[in-house]
């Protein structure tokens, strides 16, 4: 009896903490949707059929400035530029991370926040000097001329295609060489099986894995959580391997993040069996490789003396993370950045134009055949090409559920009260379709030139803002801006008959397209 007592007692009290934390924007005067108890506004979420929509619909509903609950955890979802870089650039300090879910014991380069994250950095940040890229501007050369004999085949064919996929062998074949000095035979090889599982990761949908789900309930228990979510694989993986060949040719599906780290060992080991003057991601990372435990805790990260080192499993992951952005979000873009060009062919016209006209003048490129390759300097004073993926990136921003920051103490932010642990969501639709922020023109229509003009700040944010913006955004805008040379130097790009038909967005994880169905016509010599 005592023992009922004691637990309804305990049961009463969690119950009042938890009603006690769902007033935390009502105390405020924020306003918040209609919410369910213990799963907040997620269950709205995992239900809708896009996350960003969502949040756009409830930003008109509530403005610029309004309070979700993800599961228990209060989260400002805000479209106000203000507000936003307050967060990002000038309280950076407050907001150094995100909230860290089923991350485990290994944290990364994305996931992780202060000593660690700037350990990261300190190690990675030198790959995507200006220096590096143009050292790298032959490997992605080689890269697109693989993927540009592709695209002969079917202009020979006179065939509509989906061009999506070969911008996926290409981009993955870039980064492989670029980032880890691996030369593959991905783009002859479709059924490539490292492809498959990165293509399966994000087709899979990570944010609506039941694990992720119970993570983001209850994030007090997530490490938890983690040990249970690989130890699930860790099982497979034996009885794969054990047990499975001796009674049945059947295996069972191993999470396809998992199946691709217990796969990168080989890659490290090759790489320290046979040393390469390439300077690369990878070779930065085992330069300072260590076998010795690193504790970021008992580091000053801002001192010139911090254990600025990797351990072996750091570098493996740090692999998978860089694998998986390098590969999905320029591929997405360059996807979109066709299907922009076969919608509009006046802006295509404009940037056949300005290609032709730097590439016939640039007196330093001295034979027919050099002038194929566009290098980093070339690209950079092409002004039209960067508003055009400027634009690109605005109306078709890929990562909007990764701009979201975490109070790691109390502050005050426009008179609103923010205390520990409370989430900063970026709206970044509503940023980037924001007829204040770009207009006099709609912010709807596709207008390259809208970059001209000087923006507010915070105004575009599709690689994030402040000092953890994306790392790799200029090697990721110098690999799409040579294939589009390359491209519109040779190609006019024509919608394909099934080009809306087969477009079909994915609105979770990264908004990607299906396919995009084009048809390529040789230009007049």
């Amino acid at each position: 009896m005592i023992l009922f007592i004691i637990c309804i007692g305990l049961t009463t009290y969690y119950l009042y903490l938890l009603w006690q934390r769902y007033q935390y924007f009502s105390r405020r005067g924020i306003p918040t949707p209609p919410f369910r108890f213990f799963y907040g506004h997620l269950k709205t979420l995992w239900n809708a059929a896009s996350f960003h929509r969502q949040l756009e619909t409830w930003t008109q509903q509530y403005g610029k400035i309004y309070g979700i609950y993800q599961g228990t955890a209060p989260t400002l979802v805000v479209s106000d530029p203000d507000f936003l870089q307050e967060v990002f650039i000038k309280q950076f300090s407050v907001f150094p991370g995100r909230r860290e879910l089923l991350t485990g014991k290994i944290p990364n380069l994305f996931s992780s926040s202060g000593p660690s994250w700037h350990r990261y950095r300190h190690v990675i940040n030198p790959t995507f000097s200006a220096a590096k890229l143009k050292m790298m501007s032959p490997l992605i050369n080689g890269c697109i001329s693989n993927v540009m004999d592709k695209f002969d085949d079917h202009v020979r064919n006179g065939n509509e295609f989906n061009i999506y996929i070969y911008y996926k062998r290409m981009t993955m074949d870039v980064i492989c060489r670029c980032a880890f000095g691996i030369d593959t035979d991905i783009q002859n090889n479709p059924d490539n099986i490292y492809l498959k599982k990165i293509d399966e990761f994000f087709a899979r949908g990570f944010q609506m894995d039941g694990f992720h789900k119970f993570a983001q309930l209850a994030p007090e228990i997530a490490n938890i959580i983690t040990e249970m979510y690989f130890g699930l694989n860790n099982v497979k993986v034996f009885l794969n391997t054990h047990i499975l060949p001796l009674i049945s040719t059947k295996r069972l599906d191993e999470l396809s993040n998992m199946w691709l780290l217990t796969r990168l060992d080989p890659i490290i080991e090759q790489r320290l069996k046979t040393p390469t003057s390439r300077v690369d991601l990878l070779k930065l990372m085992l330069d300072v490789m260590t076998d010795e435990p690193i504790n970021d805790q008992v580091q000053d990260s801002n001192s010139s003396k911090a254990n600025h080192r990797l351990t072996r499993k750091e570098i493996t992951i740090n692999i998978l993370v860089f694998m998986a952005a390098g590969y999905e979000t320029t591929s997405t873009a360059l996807a979109y950045a066709t299907y922009a060009l076969a919608k509009h062919p006046e802006v295509l016209q404009k940037l056949q134009a300005e290609i032709d006209r730097f590439l016939s003048s640039d007196d330093s490129m001295s034979d027919e055949e050099t002038k194929k390759y566009p290098d980093y300097d070339i690209v950079a004073q092409m002004s039209y090409l960067d508003m055009f993926v400027s634009e690109v990136f605005r109306m078709y921003p890929i990562a909007n559920a990764a701009i979201q920051r975490e109070a790691s103490y109390d502050t005050v932010i426009k008179g609103i009260k923010i205390e520990k642990g409370t989430l900063v969501h970026a709206d970044i639709f509503t940023v980037h379709y924001d007829p204040e922020l770009w207009g006099p023109e709609d912010p709807c229509v596709f207008y390259p030139e809208r970059h001209a003009t000087k923006r507010h700040p915070m105004a575009y944010l599709p690689f994030g803002a402040g000092p953890r913006h994306c790392i790799g955004m200029r090697f990721a805008l110098i690999e799409i801006k040579i294939l589009l040379i390359r491209l519109l130097q040779e190609y006019t790009i024509l919608p394909g008959e099934h080009l809306e038909s087969k477009l079909n967005i994915r609105e979770w994880g990264p908004i990607a397209p299906r396919e995009v169905w084009v048809t390529l016509v040789k230009r007049d010599a």
